[in-house]
């Protein structure tokens, strides 16, 4: 062990980081603005840009002289060590001096769904385990020649480094051991060898370590608000050269900082550092991390901070690791983990009376580990699906229009055509037959849920889930009248409370308590 879309509030950042990043230019020039670089693109990919003139500036007024020349044989450009959160202009010219495009961009913090990486879904497709209907939320597609620091922290550090005082400090001074890797515009290749990283990363131990992750502990600053699950995948190839110690090639999620407060169970205290990870709820998921590619869910740490054993473990038989392209998934939901390797379902835990997943966001690492020889891990991708959510329904696929089908609906309802509140889809519950839904929701928020429903009465239950056990507490249990040409119904409740920002995880039900069939549309669920 390694000593680790909601999606409306995504999409609406996701939509403000895009505006604030985009180009605003002539029909010529793309421009994509982050915290370190801007990249510089003609939209019609032109094949060679050599000699072309690139001028920048804070300022709407072009240099007299060209700040950089493109390079032989260029298709982009990047503009380094730029002020982050500012806005740039850029002018390029030919060799010659002709004019050739303008524009401004805005070097956020933030990331963004790029349009070029969504393209890449397209040429490039994710294994099949993709839930149908799920979307794109976040990815890289690691086609720069350089890392996307709005998406990345090089310094590496999880939970149980924080436990070495020596590591800890180094983190706290900002001087922890920096990666070794390349970006050759199509992949990120994490490496370690005799010569680099320098040092091995924790004094005593065996491992060098090139890593990059998505939370930054010093700074406390999170880089993807995962908090609401959804599907991961990377498509990877892992070598070993020689016979290294300590050899790992990982992509795995941890509990975040500041400190270790989701590492120790609750009810005990490290450091004067209390403990808030429920009993059997996991702080660690490892994908893969051994050549063997072992799935690993860890979870029990005594009362002194010290790592006991696993919640879960298992090992795919049949697949090849070494020097072979394959891609891993990692299905997490608020009662459920599953697990794949090329679109196969290797194994799930979906007790939901034993709930391992988390309900608050993970630190997300890829990373290759090891000494005296070499360890690599290549990555083409690594993409995260949730559901989309549309003006501030917190109910994924609300009209059942999802290709989809029920899904993320559970039960044994089906789904008519012109049923609908407007002759749309409508799900269609036969008397006794039942649809619910868990999700992840704000804690102590007032929400309001309405729907239209046609028959003659619904019974709706909301009910707070408590973490790893699933028992429910009943917030609100209705039985509402419904009638023959249909009617709109609205629900007002507040979720439980929970540790912030924690998310309250929430089941929403629909029961037919009636004799005759009942027809349901546009389930809405939104703050109030």
């Amino acid at each position: 062990m390694k000593k680790y879309i909601f999606l409306a509030s995504i999409q609406i950042l996701s939509a403000l980081a895009l505006s604030a990043q985009t180009a605003k230019s002539n029909a010529a020039l793309r421009l994509l603005g982050t915290r370190s670089w801007i990249r510089v693109d003609m939209k019609d990919n032109q094949s060679d840009m050599s000699g072309t003139k690139v001028f920048w500036a804070k300022t709407n007024k072009k240099p007299q002289t060209a700040n950089a020349i493109w390079a032989d044989g260029a298709r982009r450009y990047y503009i380094q060590q730029v002020d982050p959160e500012t806005t740039y202009y850029i002018w390029l010219e030919s060799a010659g001096g002709k004019s050739l495009a303008n524009g401004k961009v805005y070097t956020s913090k933030e990331w963004e769904l790029d349009d070029t990486e969504l393209d890449e879904v397209q040429k490039n497709p994710s294994s099949r385990a993709v839930p149908l209907g799920m979307e794109v939320y976040w990815q890289d597609e690691f086609n720069d020649q350089l890392l996307n620091r709005n998406k990345w922290t090089t310094n590496y550090f999880s939970s149980l480094n924080y436990l070495n005082a020596k590591s800890r400090d180094e983190m706290l001074q900002d001087r922890l051991p920096q990666p070794a890797y390349t970006l050759n515009g199509s992949a990120i290749n994490l490496y370690v060898n005799d010569t680099i990283p320098k040092r091995i990363f924790t004094e005593g131990g065996n491992q060098k370590i090139s890593s990059i992750q998505t939370y930054d502990w010093k700074s406390n600053e999170n880089l993807l608000d995962n908090s609401k699950g959804g599907y991961f995948e990377v498509k990877v190839r892992r070598n070993r050269q020689g016979n290294p110690k300590g050899t790992n090639t990982a992509f795995w999620f941890d509990s975040p900082g500041p400190d270790i407060r989701y590492y120790l169970q609750a009810g005990s205290e490290v450091d004067g550092i209390k403990g808030i990870r429920p009993k059997g709820q996991l702080f660690e998921i490892d994908v893969f991390e051994y050549i063997t590619a072992q799935f690993v869910i860890h979870g029990h740490v005594d009362s002194k901070g010290v790592f006991q054993r696993n919640l879960a473990t298992h090992i795919a038989e049949g697949y090849e690791h070494v020097g072979q392209w394959l891609t891993h998934g990692v299905l997490w939901t608020p009662t459920s983990i599953k697990h794949y390797i090329n679109g196969d379902l290797i194994k799930e835990y979906t007790n939901k009376n034993q709930i391992f997943s988390p309900n608050h966001f993970m630190n997300v690492f890829l990373g290759a580990y090891g000494s005296e020889g070499g360890v690599n891990m290549e990555v083409d991708y690594i993409r995260a699906y949730n559901w989309p959510l549309k003006a501030g329904n917190e109910l994924p696929n609300p009209d059942f229009e999802s290709k989809a089908g029920l899904a993320p609906w559970e039960g044994e309802a089906t789904i008519e055509d012109g049923k609908g509140e407007k002759g749309s889809k409508a799900v269609v519950l036969a008397s006794g037959q039942k649809i619910e839904q868990y999700v992840y929701l704000d804690p102590e928020q007032l929400f309001n849920l309405t729907y239209w429903g046609k028959g003659e009465n619904i019974k709706v239950e909301v009910a707070n889930v408590a973490v790893v056990t699933g028992d429910l507490s009943t917030v609100t249990q209705q039985v509402q009248d419904l009638e023959k040409k249909g009617k709109k119904q609205e629900i007002s409740f507040v979720t439980g409370q929970e540790i912030k920002p924690n998310k309250k995880i929430v089941r929403i039900t629909f029961t037919n308590t009636g004799k005759d069939m009942v027809y349901l549309d546009n389930i809405t669920l939104k703050k109030k």
